[in-house]
């Protein structure tokens, strides 16, 4: 890993009063075989969605007998998933949900959650595609935001916000807990298998429930953007860490500044926000949205982000920003000031 922060000052692109930090981490696409091939090959399909705007996302619908199943809109489309049936089970199964990061945050398990075999070339979508590579690297950001916060207090308290599968933030958990055994946790989100599944998964991790985690069944449109609910369930001031580092990306820009002021209300003074958007200039967004049919987010670029985090009432000089080098995810570290 490697980084250098400064303030940036290129014109037109990235806002000169946003602290910028580029970073680069190994992935498992490093080592692993075809990488290049790969990309190329996924490059190309982005390349002639671009040109062609006209070229529909596939769409899913129900059968006669309750089966989700894909529809195709154009060919390249159809191509992507004719020789990857474990792709095209994770597309109709498992996305939008947060189970169908499981296979692009471990994309050597032998099979999906859904149970379906990984063949070969699914798995080598899941290894080198770079909105897999941005999902491993953005939650390996926060892992390093987060380990100085829990190491930094002999006891806490993180609130993961629409935490889905809760993958990363358990991950971090267990990584700091030896240091920091009072550090726990609260798991939110509107799925009920989801937060089963992160409870099985911390189970695992050796994390006791009730002690190092709690899970918690909220939906934030209700509670954190159209109100304060959760804020007021949960208590101002509550927690060193809060993220949303899966769901900010699916608010719209009035939604997005209402998040975060809710959001903030929760951080303790000298605590922190933690929260991840996708760029307008990820390398393969037309694949992601068009090809693979991914559903309706809104990628943005560094100047709405700073306009959101005004909107909010941020101050930017408590902002700081970390642009992973695989080019997919901004992520945001707000600082709450003691």
């Amino acid at each position: 890993m490697s980084w250098q922060p400064f303030l940036s000052v290129i014109p037109g692109s990235v806002p000169a009063d946003l602290a910028i930090k580029h970073i680069s981490y190994s992935d498992i696409s490093d080592s692993w075989p075809m990488k290049d091939q790969v990309l190329e090959q996924i490059d190309d399909i982005n390349q002639q969605l671009e040109v062609d705007p006209t070229l529909e996302a596939p769409e899913i619908f129900v059968d006669g007998q309750g089966m989700r199943r894909i529809r195709y809109r154009n060919k390249l489309s159809e191509q992507a998933f004719i020789n990857r049936p474990a792709l095209e089970e994770w597309r109709c199964q498992l996305v939008p949900t947060a189970l169908s990061l499981w296979s692009v945050q471990h994309p050597l398990a032998e099979r999906l959650i859904s149970g379906r075999e990984i063949d070969s070339n699914s798995r080598a979508w899941f290894i080198h595609a770079n909105d897999a590579q941005g999902v491993r690297s953005r939650a390996k950001v926060m892992s390093a935001i987060a380990d100085v916060y829990i190491n930094n207090h002999v006891t806490g308290y993180w609130i993961s916000l629409a935490c889905g599968a809760a993958v990363p933030v358990l991950r971090a958990l267990r990584g700091a807990k030896l240091r920091a055994q009072k550090f726990t946790m609260l798991l939110v989100d509107h799925d009920r298998q989801s937060l089963n599944f992160a409870r099985g998964l911390a189970t695992q991790y050796g994390l006791v429930e009730g002690h190092h985690f709690q899970l918690l069944m909220r939906n934030l449109f209700d509670r954190m953007i159209f109100s304060d609910k959760l804020v007021q369930e949960l208590g101002e001031q509550s927690a060193e860490l809060v993220d949303g580092l899966g769901i900010f990306e699916y608010f719209s820009t009035s939604e997005a500044v209402s998040f975060i002021r809710h959001a903030l209300r929760l951080v303790k003074p000298g605590g922190v926000l933690i929260i991840s958007n996708m760029l307008t200039t990820s390398p393969q967004l037309a694949f992601l949205l068009r090809c693979i049919g991914w559903p309706t987010l809104f990628p943005r670029t560094l100047p709405e982000l700073r306009d959101i985090i005004i909107a909010a009432g941020v101050d930017l000089k408590n902002v700081t920003v970390t642009l992973p080098s695989d080019g997919v995810y901004a992520v945001l570290e707000i600082n709450v000031k003691s």
